[in-house]
């Protein structure tokens, strides 16, 4: 099922994400914790599409991203487990794939204001929530259109939020970087997944409950 296009002007729900409230990342630990996804490569051209990202500013300029969770363990099934089947026959995980990602916790100086899209906002934005939150990969294209949307519309948005739809009920975020700037210190938590024991075993005991081999 392909998403449908938004049609300006939208009515979004803006919500605050309290200042201080800690952001939860699984991060390529070559970078600092807070840092943002240009969206596009060292030759410019746009990065593989996400649900939400790369998406351009009115400017036609691409705005950088970072994609969080309100938990450690929503981090943990929104990258590691992202593309894990739920109705797969067998569901692995090569954690080799992840040796050099870590867990970075992010703490916003200031109120984030970001649209929600739980169920409250999807129904003031009036699209369904299996077109824009639980749609497969090939329509990311279509459901980046929405974030863009909104971006263009309301200046003074910092992002967006929903119920994750890898682990509910956390939530998870894409954060703009041409909005959010400065506001975010980051702190890494332990090294590498290939050195950290304890994210290791974090993984793993999430895996299990799941039902999903990691190793």
């Amino acid at each position: 099922m392909s998403c449908r296009a938004p049609t300006p002007p939208l009515d979004a729900l803006i919500d605050l994400w309290p200042a201080g409230r800690v952001i939860h990342v699984i991060h390529d630990t070559a970078f600092a914790p807070e840092s943002f996804n240009p969206g596009i490569d060292a030759a410019g051209v746009l990065r593989k599409p996400t649900r939400f990202a790369p998406i351009r500013d009115r400017d036609e300029r691409v705005v950088p991203y970072l994609y969080g969770g309100s938990s450690l363990e929503c981090a943990i099934f929104e990258t590691v487990f992202h593309n894990v089947p739920m109705d797969a026959a067998r569901k692995f995980v090569d954690l080799d794939d992840f040796a050099d990602r870590g867990h970075g916790r992010l703490t916003p100086a200031r109120d984030l204001r970001l649209v929600n899209l739980t169920t409250d906002g999807l129904h003031r934005l009036k699209v369904p929530k299996t077109e824009l939150i639980a749609s497969a990969p090939i329509d990311y294209p279509d459901t980046a259109r929405w974030a863009q949307a909104l971006h263009r519309q309301y200046p003074d948005i910092d992002g967006l939020f929903w119920m994750s739809r890898q682990r509910d009920p956390d939530q998870a975020l894409v954060l703009f970087g041409d909005r959010v700037g400065a506001a975010l210190s980051g702190q890494r938590v332990g090294g590498p997944l290939r050195l950290n024991d304890t994210l290791r075993q974090a993984v793993i005991a999430l895996a299990l409950r799941a039902g999903i081999e990691a190793a």
